[in-house]
């Protein structure tokens, strides 16, 4: 029989010499940092991808609202000014309208049809301006190159400078739009005497 030693009383060798837990603290806590640092990376990437993800979702949400506050803006301003083309076709049978009452007046036999026809031109006004469509009779008031055409640029008396003498034919607004300019004649104040 050959000289032996059992296996129980084999001697260890140097790398058997540490105690097992020894060999296991000595090794985890480097795995664990590869696997920690991993993981940390992972997470960082993720939560990149989420923030990603939230900003763009923020973004279609923001997007989604401002769309459907200028869709009602813009419908609210579609009714607002929906009638604009009508009116403004309308205007010159209301000037026509006006006139002939005007001559209607100036006559004898036309008066008892004049006071009807003043009735229906009130009716017609009264329902302009429940639509939103304000007439601009400018007649003493500063002239305003907004709202007014200037047609004269007469000498006056008794109306100072850049007033309106007389209206040729009012204007119309509807709402805050203009429809039709006034069409008017400006003072540039009294005659100047020229005396040497």
């Amino acid at each position: 029989m050959s000289a032996s030693k059992p296996e129980s009383e084999v001697e260890p060798t140097a790398a058997e010499d540490t105690a097992p837990e020894e060999v296991v603290a000595s090794v985890e806590p480097e795995g664990e940092k590869d696997e920690q640092s991993r993981l940390l990376e992972q997470l960082d990437t993720l939560t990149a991808e989420a923030n990603s993800h939230r900003d763009r979702a923020l973004r279609a949400v923001a997007e989604l609202e401002n769309y459907r506050k200028r869709a009602l803006r813009e419908k609210t301003e579609g009714r607002k000014y929906a009638n604009q083309d009508l009116m403004e076709t309308f205007l010159p049978i209301l000037d026509n309208f006006a006139m002939g009452l005007q001559v209607a007046r100036q006559h004898e036999a036309g008066k008892a049809f004049a006071e009807g026809f003043a009735m229906v031109l009130t009716q017609v006004n009264s329902w302009l301006e429940s639509n939103g469509i304000v007439c601009l009779d400018p007649a003493g008031e500063a002239f305003d190159p907004n709202l007014h055409e200037s047609v004269a640029y007469l000498e006056h008396a008794e109306i100072p400078d850049g007033h309106v003498i007389e209206v040729n034919r009012v204007g119309y607004s509807l709402h805050d739009r203009l429809l039709r300019p006034a069409v008017v004649v400006v003072s540039k104040g009294p005659a100047e005497s020229t005396e040497a």
